[in-house]
């Protein structure tokens, strides 16, 4: 763990960047009454120090995506999802695993739960604040050989829009 060593200055950096990320580094200079140099080597000191990280994601709300979560105990072994795009994050507890889903629809996100975890019960995130922002992994030369759509009876009978890494998928995002 890194020695966290920080001046009012560097938190007004931080906070203008958070609140607009697409400020130039001579307009955070006009703000906290800094150069534009000086501002600068203050971000590459935070972003070394790994006190400051960018990350491009999307505002799930507003492309009318739906968030879902499932409980698991700690010991639990999620394999074989990492790449895949309905999963948006895996967080780990004293108690045991948070994994968070994200898809087009409720009925395939049900659907992907019944089938790789033989549950249903799939807890659906109705709000958040702030907006949930978060980076989606698109679709990309990956192959998925593990969901077989093609014999899926939830594919088959439209309760899931398939696999986002297949040529069976019929949504619209990945």
């Amino acid at each position: 763990m890194i020695d966290i060593n920080i001046d009012n200055i560097d938190r007004a950096i931080i906070g203008l960047l958070q609140q607009n990320p697409d400020l130039s580094q001579s307009e955070i200079g006009e703000i906290v009454n800094l150069s534009q140099p000086s501002v600068s080597a203050r971000i590459k000191r935070l972003k070394e120090n790994g006190i400051l990280a960018f990350n491009i994601g999307t505002d799930i709300k507003k492309i009318g995506l739906h968030v879902a979560k499932m409980e698991f105990p700690r010991d639990k072994e999620i394999k074989e999802i990492h790449q895949c795009p309905y999963m948006l994050s895996l967080l780990e507890t004293e108690d045991g695993k948070i994994l968070y889903l994200v898809g087009e629809d409720i009925s395939s996100l049900e659907s992907f739960s019944k089938k790789k975890f033989g549950r249903n019960d799939l807890k659906v995130i109705i709000s958040s604040y702030p907006d949930f922002i978060m980076p989606l992994k698109m679709k990309n030369s990956c192959s998925c050989n593990s969901c077989e759509c093609n014999i899926c009876e939830y594919y088959i009978n439209g309760r899931c829009l398939g696999c986002p890494l297949t040529y069976y998928y019929r949504g619209k995002l990945w």
